[in-house]
């Protein structure tokens, strides 16, 4: 998911918030802007700048681009600054700003979030952040530590990897010029705060974004959970170094199609890198099988499909199929397509028919057209990287992987006398790598009866059984009786924390009808 930034204070003008999936926020786009005679200054400035509160302050940046009233600031740390015309009191050429080091990135974040729970690593180009929940002990600390490295290893892959495809493609790139910060959450609720604190409400629901990178800031960010594979670390990974790598430009009218398209190219499985854009997704493939409601033509056009809860899912299915097709099927207008993009100029939306346009004289083919082939391409790649679409599941078995934890949850219905009952039983297994942690497990049924399980301390890596259970408490308000289907829930916080401590009290998040 890409972010997409707020607008500048004073700043007056039309803009486009977008999200990444709900695995899973981004950029902003205005019309009727200038680009600085067609290129962007990289010369470095002074800016005096009036502030809204009152007073002024002093900004040594790069001056990226104008348009409508507003300035686009490239500042030490790599952020982008959107700064009102009218706001400029003075503007002075200067030189720098040099790029901060990794290590002083470290340093200001590990101040901004808290020295007591803020754990970093710096090894080039990127600055990993761990934020914890509540301060760890020394083991803790260990593992904190040791987990750095793990994730540093993989994005050193990723890096490699996504260098790898530019070559092959025949795209140009260059070297990061500043360092990329991942940021990485325990809580919860520290992710979403932060979520809501960069994104301002826009786009998906912040409860269902896993991960997003912010072309403002130029930060990833990830719950902990999501390192449980890899999968949201490498898609964000994705579009930070495709901007870092100037392969786009920040801030441009990228369509979103193409950006979530050559992110969901590449996935991951336990800190590997299994496959890259050229080869098929069964994951993504059965999107698009499956969709119905978002077309290729649609995605094309504009990019509201990715914006809401509903059409996410079809709208990065079809990106992911339209993406691979084009680097399969038409690699040389590919990589001129890609060179046509990395001369937008930032904060520039294009009109659906401009869109198209671009498409269709890059790659001489209409949605329609486009919509015909893929079919075929895809059933014949298919069968010749011998790919199943619908691998047979475990019947009678649910898993769950939410809140550092995955639940094996199996399910029977049992008949007597007294009437039909769900019962269920399972394992639950603590993904932590960092501390012990208290779970609080749910099985809820569509007509609000429920069974639960509180687990006070699973160790690290550790596997603990559910036992065996009716699911027949009724929740407040519920109808109760028997039910069909079921859902799992699972909630943790640290073992030793104040939170666990209320739970073996009673006071657990008992589940709520209809939510």
């Amino acid at each position: 998911m890409i972010q997409q930034p707020a607008r500048p204070s004073s700043f007056a003008g039309p803009v486009a918030a977008v999200w990444r999936s709900a695995r899973p926020l981004h950029w902003l786009l205005w019309a009727g802007l200038t680009w600085l005679g067609g290129v962007p200054t990289l010369w470095a400035d002074e800016f005096r700048i009036r502030l809204p509160e009152g007073g002024e302050e002093t900004v040594a940046a790069r001056l990226v681009g104008s348009g409508q009233g507003a300035l686009v600031l490239e500042l030490a740390d790599g952020q982008y600054r959107l700064v009102p015309e009218g706001a400029v009191a003075d503007r002075k050429i200067g030189d720098g700003p040099e790029p901060l080091s990794g290590d002083t990135i470290a340093a200001r974040l590990t101040e901004r979030f808290g020295a007591e729970v803020t754990y970093t690593l710096v090894k080039e180009p990127f600055v990993y952040v761990l934020v914890v929940a509540s301060p760890l002990g020394r083991t803790g600390e260990t593992r904190a530590k040791n987990f750095l490295v793990q994730v540093a290893t993989f994005f050193k892959n990723v890096d490699k990897a996504f260098v790898s495809f530019l070559r092959e493609t025949k795209v140009k790139s260059q070297a990061p010029t500043h360092p990329l910060p991942v940021l990485i959450f325990e809580s919860q609720e520290d992710f979403e705060k932060y979520a809501r604190s960069i994104t301002g409400g826009n786009g998906l629901s912040v409860g269902r974004v896993l991960g997003f990178y912010s072309e403002l800031t130029n930060m990833l960010a990830i719950r902990l959970s999501e390192c449980r594979t890899f999968e949201t670390p490498l898609h964000e990974a994705i579009h930070q170094l495709s901007f870092n790598h100037q392969m786009l430009p920040r801030l441009a009218s990228i369509p979103r199609w193409f950006a979530e398209g050559l992110a969901t190219g590449f996935e991951a499985n336990q800190g590997r890198v299994n496959i890259g854009p050229a080869l098929v997704s069964a994951r993504y493939a059965r999107q698009v099988r499956d969709a119905s409601n978002v077309g290729f033509s649609t995605v094309l056009g504009d990019d509201a499909s990715f914006q809401g809860d509903d059409l996410a899912t079809e709208a990065y299915g079809r990106a992911w199929g339209l993406h691979w097709l084009l680097v399969t099927k038409y690699k040389p207008q590919y990589a001129a397509y890609v060179r046509q993009l990395s001369q937008k100029p930032p904060l520039l939306r294009p009109t659906e028919e401009e869109r198209n346009t671009d498409f269709q004289q890059a790659f001489g083919k209409s949605p329609e057209e486009i919509n015909r082939e893929f079919r075929t391409a895809l059933e014949s790649a298919l069968k010749k990287q011998k790919v199943q679409l619908d691998p047979e599941k475990p019947k009678g078995l649910s898993l769950t992987h939410e809140n550092l934890a995955t639940v094996e949850m199996g399910a029977v219905n049992k008949v007597s006398e007294a009437g039909s009952r769900l019962e269920v039983q399972g394992k639950l297994t603590n993904l932590s790598p960092l501390r012990p942690l208290a779970f609080y497990v749910t099985v809820e049924t569509e007509t609000g009866t429920y069974a639960e399980w509180l687990l006070s301390a699973v160790d690290v890596n550790k596997t603990v059984p559910l036992p065996a259970q009716v699911v027949q408490k009724v929740m407040e308000g519920a109808p109760g009786g028997p039910s069909r289907t079921f859902r799992v829930h699972v909630k943790s916080v640290p073992s030793d924390s104040e939170d666990a401590a209320a739970w073996k009290r009673g006071q657990v998040p008992f589940p709520h009808y209809g939510e």
